[in-house]
């Protein structure tokens, strides 16, 4: 399929924001080898631990192996396309099974290329004039961009027919994927962030139950404390994990309106009082935190996300906040623990009633790189509810959908049942507030200036001075 070759001005600037993207991935996945791309035809013959599991529960809900999606396509099939995502492992495999029934549905031959570093490689592929048909990108910002520079079309250019579209996600979903009125990305996978792990016994021996408020948490912690026991254990090496720590904060504080134009517009600045508040808050919960943080500030700024988890699962410490992947790693690392039972989560718990219990997300936008009949059947494909129940009952590499044609009860595993739920029911859902932000806030200042806060929580402006003062720069 012809390529349009062009210069793109933007690519040395973009692949500079980008070398930190790969660490805000939805799936938490630290980065991994690329991925070869890989016929839609060929699953991998291994699976990876972390998949989620759906070998002995079948929901009667699910579609009939030879119903397919009423998806329009050319008459005589058509030009193979590539698909180009960070999926790698069992997610690959997933997502292998739903290019399938694309092809099984249209006739449309799917080439699939995984690469973990995308927002690096898929600049540079789009400058060599050789872009993937179609790329999910996991970054609103670099959407923007290419967008900015007539690089990606809008879903009005590919002619795409919104009948699905409009049916099964709602408005503040496909605003989302909306940049200069238009709407350009479907947001085709979707993660909750919003999620709060911890041990049942656990809490069920310390006289607790689940929190539903920021005060009812802290009481938690500081009765643990007193009775001997580490209560969190956060992974502050990898930068990212405190950035949703302070997203989930301040939405809950803020609100929305005040979230995005922190993130997104910069027309609050990093030194308003709702941020100060927000960093008191995060301060009340951790310090002193040689009784509150397993391992104490040094301890947890040099601890990854994962072995932080695994500091939890291990009986180390009792609480770990992070997003809904985090059951995948226990999977792997704990496979004789059962989720559930041994570990679960709660919904990050409520500070400002008015606001309640906002999700804080990420997931994959379909973006169109390419103008053709092709890529308008594949993203008309998979806003069905016949593509995403599928994604939704593989053996391996299931992910939650927005699509409100798809039931959560089809998922098989009840850990990914209730983060389904959970985003599906949220009146607040925003957007990974770091993704949102330019790179050099998102990534380096905000890494920075939050490791330099659990250093020594008792110092909050001056970690704020230092991401308002790259905020300055960047917008």
């Amino acid at each position: 399929m012809h390529k349009t070759t062009k210069a793109w001005r933007w690519l040395t600037p973009l692949l500079a924001v980008a070398l930190m993207a790969a660490a805000c991935s939805d799936d938490g996945s630290e980065p991994e080898p690329a991925v070869e791309p890989a016929p839609a035809t060929e699953a991998p013959e291994e699976e990876s631990p972390a998949a989620e599991a759906h070998e002995e529960e079948t929901p009667a809900t699910e579609a009939p192996e030879e119903e397919t999606p009423a998806t329009e396509a050319p008459a005589a099939g058509g030009e193979e396309i590539e698909v180009m995502a960070t999926w790698g492992d069992a997610e690959q495999a997933g997502f292998l099974e739903v290019l399938n029934a694309f092809t099984e549905a249209t006739g449309i031959p799917v080439s699939y290329t995984g690469e973990r570093d995308l927002p690096t490689v898929l600049p540079t592929r789009v400058a060599g004039g050789n872009p993937p048909d179609v790329a999910l990108i996991q970054r609103p910002g670099v959407i923007q961009q290419f967008v900015d520079d007539g690089v990606a079309f809008s879903y009005a250019d590919l002619g795409v027919d919104m009948t699905d579209i409009n049916a099964n996600y709602s408005q503040s979903t496909l605003d989302l994927g909306t940049f200069n009125g238009e709407l350009y990305g479907l947001l085709t996978a979707s993660n909750s962030k919003s999620t709060f792990w911890y041990k049942p016994a656990s809490l069920e021996a310390l006289g607790h139950d689940t929190p539903d408020t920021f005060d009812e948490l802290l009481d938690i912690v500081t009765a643990y404390v007193d009775n001997g026991q580490v209560p969190l254990s956060i992974g502050g090496m990898d930068g990212w994990t405190l950035t949703d720590w302070f997203e989930n904060l301040y939405v809950r504080i803020a609100g929305p309106e005040m979230y995005n134009k922190l993130f997104v517009t910069h027309e609050v600045s990093w030194m308003d009082p709702t941020v100060v508040q927000t960093m008191e808050r995060f301060r009340d919960l951790i310090a002193p935190t040689d009784e509150r943080l397993a391992g104490g500030a040094a301890g947890t700024n040099s601890t990854g996300f994962i072995d932080a988890w695994d500091i939890v699962l291990a009986g180390d410490a009792e609480l770990h906040y992070e997003g809904g992947f985090m059951g995948n790693f226990a999977r792997e690392n704990f496979p004789d623990l059962v989720g559930g039972t041994d570990y679960s989560f709660f919904e990050f718990p409520e500070i400002d009633p008015q606001w309640g219990k906002p999700v804080v997300g990420g997931g994959d936008f379909a973006v169109g790189l390419v103008n053709s009949p092709e890529v308008r059947a594949f993203i008309e494909f998979m806003a069905t509810p016949e593509a995403n129940a599928v994604w939704a009952t593989v053996e391996a590499g299931a992910r939650i959908t927005p699509n409100q044609g798809v039931s959560a009860d089809l998922f098989g595993d009840e850990l990914t049942k209730l983060e389904a739920a959970q985003i599906k029911a949220a009146s607040i859902f925003v957007f990974d507030g770091s993704d949102l932000a330019p790179g050099a806030v998102g990534g380096d200042a905000m890494f920075t200036a939050l490791q330099d806060f659990i250093a020594d929580p008792d110092d909050i402006d001056g970690p704020l001075e230092f991401i308002e003062a790259a905020a300055a720069g960047a917008y």
